[in-house]
């Protein structure tokens, strides 16, 4: 009966298994009905890209590619062919539009002094600054004007106006800055800074101070109204990976979560298509992945993800037109995964080195995904395909595979036991005989001598015993057949049949006594 059983057990333990992998397939997004290809458009060489962004930078209505990295600037058009091209040493850069003609120019903070670049004129409106190295440079359009904002690595920041008129000089700590951003009170613009060392500050248009706060070291901040009340929320990631979301309106704390790694990225991403609430994807130097939805007081977790390595760069993309953004997120290794509204991950191909900058940007009425990695940028049209049911595809395998384990376990269970393989003593010599009753008398000899020692159990030394006794005995009845004297030392007991000893008054199988 035990025998039956086990190939059963077996089967429905293997049968869970798969069915729990399955699940996971099914469920989790692994093996998802959308699936992601990357159309390659164009490429060009450009190494380490520290700035990227595609917009309309000339007025024409179509957007070109800006990108920057540490000795260079230039500027794409749609079909990457190069449209200028300029050299800075260690520049810092940022769009905004300084002759308000409704078109966006660049900014560039080079040591010690600024430039704007309008529609490829490059014009100089400060020189001589007393700041340190550049780290950060933001056009923030207050309500009494727009100001450009710089930030160095030693925690100062200097306001100066469209014309390079120095404004205001304030420092928020004794390391770079790490974050530049604008943030909404009232729908009325501020200025949100953040240092390395875990200052954060609001400013106003004149430098004033509204609040601020202490934290540990920065790596990431960034200015959202995730509720669109008109309030802006200020998002720090730390480096001990510490995510905190705090009121722009008087400072206070919204949100604390620690996600257990160093925040390397932030990133506002509409996963929902709902724009009264909006969500943001928080990437680690350790590759995780993790989006949010604000409700106005608190930060939900959606879902969260992994990388292979550091998180370099996160954006969004609407690739169906649902509404819906994606996730565009790429690492340190060269890898980039679209993950969708569900969590789950879709990887596009690999590049050779690691991801710098991501960009969603549209060319000739077409959106494409720009990737810069260490040496190239590139331009690529990301389409979807649906296969309907294949999410399902996993669970209907699981299925399959359970039943057949199934029929295995009843085809292993229905095959008769294999018949006991006896040695036959018949029709043999009589030499042939005697040896096999040696052989059977020093066996029981050993099995006696095993559990005087007690190194064999009762349980198992009677049942030895019992099975040489019988043989014993058939040898004995093989002497009588051949025709050849023996002495008959064996006899059956009346009660369970089992093989004794002459002489014996106890039946030690059953316990049965026997009377002589």
């Amino acid at each position: 009966m035990k025998r039956k059983i086990i190939p059963f057990v077996v089967a429905i333990v293997l049968s869970c298994l798969v069915m729990l992998v399955s699940g996971l397939f099914s469920f989790s997004g692994l093996a998802t009905a959308e699936k992601f290809n990357d159309e390659a458009a164009w490429s060009q060489p450009y190494s380490s890209a520290e700035s990227m962004k595609s917009i309309d930078l000339t007025g024409d209505g179509q957007e070109e590619l800006f990108i920057q990295n540490n000795a260079n600037l230039t500027v794409y058009n749609g079909d990457g062919s190069p449209l200028w091209s300029f050299n800075y040493a260690t520049p810092k850069t940022t769009l905004g539009d300084v002759n308000n003609d409704g078109v966006e120019d660049i900014v560039v903070f080079y040591p010690g002094g600024v430039d704007t670049i309008v529609n490829g004129q490059a014009s100089t409106i400060a020189t001589g600054l007393s700041l340190g190295a550049p780290s950060r440079v933001v056009v923030i359009r207050f309500a009494s004007g727009p100001q450009i904002v710089l930030g160095d690595t030693s925690g100062n920041l200097l306001a100066l106006t469209l014309n390079g008129q120095t404004l205001w000089p304030a420092n928020i700590g004794f390391e770079e800055i790490r974050g530049l951003d604008d943030a909404k009170v009232a729908g009325q613009t501020y200025l949100a800074a953040a240092a390395h060392d875990g200052s954060v500050v609001l400013f106003d248009e004149k430098g004033q101070p509204l609040w601020s706060h202490d934290q540990n070291p920065i790596r990431r901040m960034r200015g959202f109204d995730l509720n669109s009340d008109g309030n802006s929320e200020i998002i720090t990631g730390s480096e001990n990976g510490d995510l905190k979301i705090y009121s722009a309106k008087d400072g206070s704390a919204l949100f604390e979560k620690a996600i257990g790694q160093a925040v390397s990225e932030v990133r506002e991403v509409e996963l929902n298509g709902d724009p009264s609430s909006r969500e943001f994807v928080v990437g680690g130097k350790d590759g995780g992945v993790w989006a949010f939805a604000f409700d106005g007081t608190t930060a939900k977790q959606i879902w969260s993800g992994s990388l292979s390595d550091k998180v370099t760069e996160i954006s969004g993309l609407d690739i169906n037109d649902d509404g819906k953004q994606e996730a565009v997120i790429g690492d340190e290794l060269g890898n980039v995964a679209i993950f969708t509204d569900s969590g789950s991950r879709n990887n596009l191909p690999k590049h050779s080195s690691g991801i710098t900058r991501i960009d969603i940007g549209k060319f000739n009425g077409e959106r494409y995904v720009i990737v810069a990695d260490g040496n190239t940028v590139s331009a690529g049209k990301v389409t979807i395909s649906s296969i309907p049911g294949f999410q399902y595809t996993p669970l209907i395998v699981g299925l399959l595979v359970s039943a057949v384990l199934l029929i295995i376990a009843a085809i292993l269970a229905s095959i008769p036991a294999k018949p006991e393989v006896k040695l036959s003593l018949q029709d043999k010599s009589r030499e042939s005989l005697e040896a096999e009753r040696r052989m059977l008398k020093e066996s029981i000899a050993d099995v006696e001598r095993l559990r005087k020692s007690g190194e064999m159990s009762g349980e198992a030394y009677l049942a030895r015993l019992k099975r040489l006794r019988g043989d014993l005995a058939e040898n004995e009845a093989a002497f009588k057949t051949a025709g050849y004297p023996t002495k008959t030392e064996t006899f059956a007991c009346p009660n369970c049949g089992g093989t004794l000893e002459l002489g014996m008054d106890k039946c030690e199988y059953c316990g049965q006594v026997i009377l002589s």
